[in-house]
C-alpha cells in the first residue's frame, strides 16, 4: 500500500548519494471504500483495530504519505456527545482529488491507513472542498482522546521528514 512515488523519491536519493534524510517509519494513506461494483481483483479488505469494522477500499490510495501536509485533534459534536477527531490536511492537489472523488463517494467512507493497518474512518457525506478531512480514529489500548493525539504526533513526525525529504530532492 506504499505510494509509488514516495519509494522512486527514496531511491533516487539513495542512489544519488545523498546523505538522506531520517525516513519515517509510518506512512499515511488515504483510501477510499470500494463500490460493490468493484471487481476482488481491485480491492482490498482492511480492519478497524478496536471496533473490528471490515472496509472493503480499493487498492491503491487516492491520497499517498507525501499528499498529507499535517494532523490535529480537534473536539466536535454535540455538547454532552463531544468526540475526539483527527483532523487530516492535505495539499492542493490531494484536496482536488479528494473535491473531485468525493463527488461521486457520497455515501461511502475515506478510510485512514498506516503503513498496512487501517487506523480511522470517515462518511461521505458530501463534497469536501477544502482538503481537511475528519476521521474517527482507533488504536487498541487507547481511549479515544489518546488514540487521536498518539496518531496525530506520529503522522506529523512523518509529514515532518516527507517534506525534509521533498526539500532534498527539490536542492539537487
Amino acid at each position: 500500500m506504499t505510494s509509488s512515488r514516495l519509494l522512486a523519491t527514496f531511491a533516487a536519493l539513495l542512489l544519488a548519494g545523498c546523505n538522506t534524510p531520517d525516513l519515517p517509519s509510518e506512512l499515511a494513506s488515504i483510501f477510499v471504500e470500494a463500490p460493490n461494483f468493484s471487481s476482488n481483483s481491485s480491492r482490498l479488505e482492511v480492519k478497524l483495530p478496536v471496533s473490528e469494522i471490515v472496509i472493503p477500499v480499493l487498492a491503491r490510495p487516492l491520497v499517498a504519505a507525501e499528499e498529507i501536509l499535517s494532523t490535529t485533534p480537534i473536539t466536535s459534536g454535540e455538547p454532552d456527545l463531544r468526540q475526539e477527531f483527527l483532523l487530516v490536511q492535505l495539499d492542493r492537489r490531494a484536496a482536488t482529488d479528494v473535491m473531485n472523488y468525493s463527488k461521486e463517494a457520497i455515501g461511502r467512507h475515506f478510510v485512514l491507513v498506516i503503513n498496512d493497518s487501517a487506523v480511522g474512518i470517515m462518511p461521505i457525506d458530501s463534497v469536501i472542498m477544502d482538503g481537511n478531512l475528519i476521521f474517527h480514529v482507533e488504536k487498541k489500548g487507547l481511549s479515544n482522546t489518546q488514540a487521536v493525539m498518539d496518531i496525530s504526533k506520529r503522522l506529523n513526525i512523518a509529514a515532518l521528514k516527507l517534506r525534509k525529504i521533498k526539500e532534498a530532492e527539490q536542492s539537487r
